[in-house]
């Protein structure tokens, strides 16, 4: 997986409600976008919340100049979690951004999320090694606790 956004995070957050979850726990959780490609992250309890870590993706949909062109990369920073929600803003160079994300979840019940994922840019990084100019536009998504 390439690293398109060891970004500067501006993770905004939303609040923790209580949980099943131990302390030091953790839950898998996978799902799929609206229109194509998988997803997932990790659900972590600690003394301080919950927090999303290891958010991830495969085969992300993007419209690009050119033609179609998918992405598969990660967050390298946790999303802390309020009142069952979580959410991260980045960019792939602080001091040149090519690249623009916007992620938004929310946790609803003991085993499922859902949430939207958003990536534009004029250098977007594309599976392949290109970089292009593209717009997913605002994509949904929905994931399910698997461990």
């Amino acid at each position: 997986m390439r690293k398109l956004i060891a970004l500067i995070a501006v993770a905004s957050v939303t609040l923790a409600a209580p949980t099943a979850v131990g302390a030091g726990s953790r839950s898998k959780y996978k799902g799929d976008f609206e229109e194509t490609g998988t997803m997932s992250f990790t659900l972590k309890q600690s003394q301080n919340g919950k927090k999303v870590i290891n958010f991830s993706w495969v085969q992300f949909p993007l419209r690009c100049q050119g033609g179609a062109g998918t992405l598969s990369s990660r967050l390298l920073f946790g999303q802390q979690v309020k009142r069952k929600h979580f959410s991260a803003e980045a960019v792939d160079d602080p001091d040149n951004p090519g690249a623009r994300l916007s992620m938004e979840g929310k946790l609803i019940g003991q085993n499922d999320a859902s949430g939207t994922l958003r990536i534009r840019g004029k250098r977007v990084p594309l599976n392949g090694g290109a970089r292009r100019e593209c717009e997913s536009g605002t994509v949904g998504w929905r994931a399910e606790k698997v461990e």
